[in-house]
């Protein structure tokens, strides 16, 4: 017994010695607009007060047009071929390779999996990660398999609603998960954007116009609150699909609004990612805040950073 106790108090300082876990204290950000979301991050990832990374990529795309796979159910003999990802080349191999065996007998039938580009209409889905990076890394590989999975053995396509449900349910089972996510894309069943913000402990809310999280949102939440477009009722959740921004205006606001967040959090730094989601899918783009920026007093004047050296005079 006493060998016992001893090996757990070792075990348990060990514990308690262990370096610090690796984490995102950051600044995320989705704004809806007329033709779908825009999402946006910085990139600092930090372990205490050290930066361990200064661009990491902290938006994760879990649903990409359903992964660009149209799957034929198996028939009798069951003969199931691998299934890839989207790529055009392989696309154009296959069709050709198709279309030779149906002008060669045309009475014989193919058993496979046919991989073809998707015409039809899909969502596109990502997560804007922020807590643990271990955690909420582990969480977007899993949905991703999981939506993959459903996709090829079902043939079901997924929404955006349908991937908000199921980060819940796996954040809200394991208590363990440090975690504090946005699930933001285009759903194709609504067609419109759809933002979800799933919290510590698995509370999810959807979010009638944006969603903000992570440590550096607590500077900009009223500039926000502030600066986007209100319904009749005067709240996000009540207005006329004219009155949202257009895809120029939203891009500009949430630039402005991390850029913001970037210099009064110490937590979040580096660069400004910004990804567009609708109907045709994604485009990213990285925007680089001005570092040579210089403070302004009321009067317009510039102002240097550091006050000039001064020479103390001695009088004799």
């Amino acid at each position: 017994c006493i060998a016992s106790f001893r090996h757990l108090h070792i075990f348990t300082e060990a514990i308690k010695s262990s370096p610090p876990e690796v984490n995102m204290g950051t600044t995320i950000l989705a704004v809806r607009y007329k033709d779908g979301v825009v999402v946006g991050a910085d990139s600092r990832t930090s372990v205490s007060g050290y930066v361990s990374n200064r661009i990491a990529t902290k938006i994760s795309f879990v649903l990409e047009n359903d992964f660009g796979i149209s799957a034929l159910p198996p028939s009798s003999t069951m003969q199931l071929n691998s299934a890839f990802l989207r790529n055009p080349k392989i696309d154009a191999n296959i069709a050709d390779t198709a279309d030779t065996a149906n002008m060669n007998s045309k009475n014989e039938r193919s058993d496979s999996l046919i991989i073809r580009p998707n015409s039809e209409s899909s969502s596109t889905c990502c997560i804007c990660r922020s807590g643990s990076a271990a955690d909420t890394q582990y969480l977007a590989d899993v949905i991703r398999h999981q939506l993959l999975r459903r996709r090829i053995l079902h043939s079901t396509p997924s929404c955006v609603s349908e991937v908000a449900h199921l980060i819940k349910n796996y954040v809200k089972n394991d208590e363990s998960l440090t975690a504090s996510l946005i699930c933001a894309g285009y759903d194709h069943v609504k067609d419109e954007g759809l933002i979800f913000s799933i919290d510590l402990g698995g509370t999810i809310m959807e979010q009638g116009g944006w969603a903000c999280s992570g440590s550096g949102s607590s500077y900009i939440l009223g500039m926000i609150d502030d600066a986007f477009p209100k319904g009749s009722a005067g709240n996000e959740s009540d207005y006329a699909g004219s009155a949202l921004w257009n895809e120029e205006e939203a891009v500009s606001f949430v630039k402005r609004a991390i850029e913001l967040a970037m210099e009064r959090d110490g937590s979040s730094g580096g660069v400004v990612r910004v990804f567009i989601v609708n109907k045709e899918g994604k485009k990213g783009l990285i925007h680089i805040p001005d570092s040579n920026c210089a403070t302004k007093s009321p009067s317009n004047t510039v102002l240097p950073h550091f006050a000039p050296a001064t020479r103390r005079t001695i009088v004799k």
